[in-house]
């Protein structure tokens, strides 16, 4: 039978925290704490964007109607980059949200010890594989394929860049089907470019997450800021 005593237990544990590291040792006994994640604020993304225009084919001729009526084809272009870039600048910030917040990375909404910048130069290009008539309606598909750079910074609360890279996009050869049934007078019936431009800008927010989220963990990040 063993038999220990009080005082051949508190020996037996001095001899055991001299043997290991004392970061390990602390964390085993609860002696001592890590140090806190910095905050990370979340600017939002800068984003410039090129798109085809017509946004298809098909309605060409409803936007020189809506252009007569007071509008142009440059300010329909507008309003379609715009609502493409809010867009993407939500999808990216709800992904860096959600990617921080299962880090456990407290988030600020002004000024974090750190923050997370984004830009993004792009240009969306439309590839026609096939055009067939379908009856009374012309059917137009193809691919809407997206191209240009991504570029991110983790800087300190001073603006100085702790850490940057840049993701040439074209490496990753995104594109997203897309399809415009329309009747042979000009009316339109359906047409998925709009939503095929969405769908293609939220694909590219996953896979540039994906590139980077090994450079933005919370490990790296308290070693960003103590460096």
């Amino acid at each position: 039978m063993f038999r220990f005593t009080f005082g051949g237990l508190a020996i037996a544990s001095l001899l055991f925290v001299s043997m290991v590291p004392s970061t390990q040792a602390q964390g085993f006994f609860g002696i001592g704490k890590d140090e806190p994640l910095p905050s990370v604020s979340l600017p939002p993304a800068n984003v410039t964007l090129e798109i085809p225009m017509p946004v298809n084919s098909a309605n060409l001729s409803l936007l020189l109607a809506q252009a007569g009526e007071g509008g142009s084809l440059t300010a329909l272009k507008q309003e379609k980059v715009e609502r493409y870039r809010q867009h993407l600048q939500t999808m990216i910030n709800r992904r860096l949200r959600q990617f921080f917040f299962d880090e456990e990375v407290p988030l600020a909404d002004q000024r974090g010890q750190l923050s997370v910048q984004t830009h993004f130069r792009l240009t969306i290009v439309k590839q026609l594989s096939g055009m067939r008539r379908d009856g009374d309606f012309d059917v137009e598909r193809g691919n809407m394929e997206v191209s240009g750079r991504f570029h991110y910074r983790v800087a300190d609360t001073e603006g100085r860049p702790l850490r940057e890279d840049s993701l040439d996009i074209d490496r990753l050869k995104l594109r997203e089907p897309y399809q415009v049934r329309a009747q042979q007078n000009g009316e339109q019936l359906e047409d998925s470019t709009d939503q095929a431009i969405l769908n293609l800008l939220s694909t590219l927010t996953d896979k540039v997450l994906s590139t980077i989220d090994d450079d933005i963990e919370a490990d790296e990040l308290q070693e960003l800021l103590a460096s």
